[in-house]
Order: C-alpha cells, then sequence, then structure tokens
C-alpha cells in the first residue's frame, strides 16, 4: 500500500462498515488512501446515531485482499495474526485500535513485533491473550448433552471463539456429530460428516433431555460432589479457576446458581 507512512490526523469521520474482516480491511484501505484518520469505526449493527460525518465503507474484496495482503509483506506475518485474531476479540473500540496498529506497522515495520509497550501494540496483546486464555478455560468447561446421538452444548463467551474452538472438538470428535452453540454472538459451531462450519443462528432450541442423559447428568453431580474434600473448600478460589460467568452452562454447577 502507498501512503501508509503519510501523517494524518483525528477528523470527525465516523466510518460504519458490515461487521466483517474484509470490510475491516476496506475501512484501513480507505482511511490509507483518503488520507482521513477517522474519529469512530463501528460495523453497522452496533453503529449509534452522531453529529460526525457518517461514511459507510463498502467492502470490496480486492482492496480487502490488498491490505491483508500488504500486512506481512510490510509488517510482519506475526502481525497478520494479531490483527485477525484480535478482530474476533471482545476489546472495546477493537477497529480504531487495530487501524492505529496498523498505520505504525507500516511505519517501523517489523520492528513492531518488539514494540510490546507500546500504547498502540500492548492492547492488542492483551485482547490476544484474553481470547486465547477463554478458548482454553472452555475448552474444559463445556458440557455436551445427547441429543439421540448428537452431541450439542451452549457457551457463553465475551469472545468469538468458536473458531478456535472448531479445531480443538473437530479434532477431539471428528466421528461425531456435534454443535456448540455460542448465545452471546448467536452463532454455532456445527460438525457432521467430517466436516465443520460456523452458522449464524439467532436462537437454537433444544429438546427436552431423555431420561438417561438427565441420569447421567445426575451421576455427573454426584460425581462433583463426591471428589470435593470439604475441610478445604475455598468459594474464592474456585471461581478464581472456574469464573462465575461460565457456571450457567456447567451442569454441576447449576444447584448453585
Amino acid at each position: 500500500m502507498s501512503g501508509e507512512k503519510t501523517l494524518m490526523r483525528e477528523s470527525d469521520l465516523h466510518y460504519i462498515y458490515d461487521g466483517t474482516l474484509d470490510g475491516f480491511y476496506c475501512c484501513v484501505y480507505e482511511s490509507v488512501y483518503a488520507r482521513a484518520m477517522p474519529a469512530v469505526i463501528e460495523p453497522e449493527h452496533e453503529a449509534q446515531p452522531s453529529l460526525m460525518l457518517e461514511t459507510f465503507v463498502v467492502t470490496d474484496a480486492e482492496r480487502a485482499a490488498k491490505v491483508r495482503g500488504s500486512v506481512p509483506k510490510k509488517i510482519s506475518r506475526r502481525s497478520l495474526e494479531l490483527i485477525e485474531t484480535v478482530f474476533l476479540s471482545c476489546l472495546e473500540f477493537k477497529e480504531m485500535k487495530m487501524l492505529r496498529y496498523l498505520l505504525l506497522g507500516y511505519k517501523e515495520g517489523p520492528i513492531i513485533d518488539r514494540m510490546l509497550g507500546h500504547a498502540d501494540v500492548a492492547p492488542l496483546l492483551a485482547a490476544e491473550r484474553h481470547l486465547h486464555g477463554e478458548s482454553h478455560l472452555l475448552r474444559g468447561f463445556i458440557r455436551f448433552t445427547d441429543y439421540d446421538g448428537v452431541l450439542a452444548a451452549v457457551i457463553s463467551p465475551k469472545n468469538f471463539v468458536l473458531p478456535s474452538l472448531a479445531r480443538h472438538f473437530a479434532g477431539r470428535y471428528n466421528a461425531q456429530q456435534f454443535m456448540i452453540y455460542d448465545k452471546t454472538h448467536k452463532y454455532a459451531l456445527l460438525h457432521t460428516g467430517g466436516r465443520t462450519e460456523i452458522l449464524r443462528m439467532e436462537q437454537v432450541e433444544f429438546p427436552a433431555p431423555s431420561p438417561e442423559e438427565k441420569e447421567y447428568r445426575e451421576l455427573w453431580k454426584q460425581f462433583y460432589k463426591t471428589i470435593a474434600i470439604e475441610a478445604r473448600e475455598n468459594p474464592k478460589c474456585r471461581m478464581t479457576l472456574m469464573p462465575k460467568r461460565y457456571w450457567e452452562n456447567m451442569t454441576e454447577m447449576a444447584p448453585l446458581l
């Protein structure tokens, strides 16, 4: 990309885009080639009325590919990985922070990978750690229910972790049919016939668990109680290792809510 080293001052522009990664890359393209630094970048489903000059940035596959290709070429492969991970995170005002990171990267080049404490780098690294940490926790906290041979689970994550969970569970249960529904973001991870898809689903209603499934749930709750050491019970420590926001979807914790 040319022109990225031109100094840009923040304006009263309000970029609105379709919420996709390609759409964000098109916002970067618009900013660089128009030599304009927006004050806000928001996906259209979150955009609020404003007195700023609103510009809807249309998603263009060629422009998106040009920006995406420029990142490993002019900055680093690590930067591309970071950007595409943070895009899935719950980082507040992430689009503006990602834009500032990329503009810094276009200016500094690969050295940005070592600028860990920089104000335009550190927030993205923290968001990446948060997403990976949540994904790691959910690999252990997910509780599947058997619905006539199909395994299903519900999660309520802060970050969009389904792509990360897909790699883990598709490898672990490749021969199984399963679904993980993210009710925070309204998406479902579906795995059947060795194929995995992530699809938009506004709502999912599960059938009532079978008597056999109910029995297994009770056995799991009893197992959880049995292995507990009453004298060493530490609720505060438990909530540190097993944050309470995950409990609503965990079979053994339901009685405590």
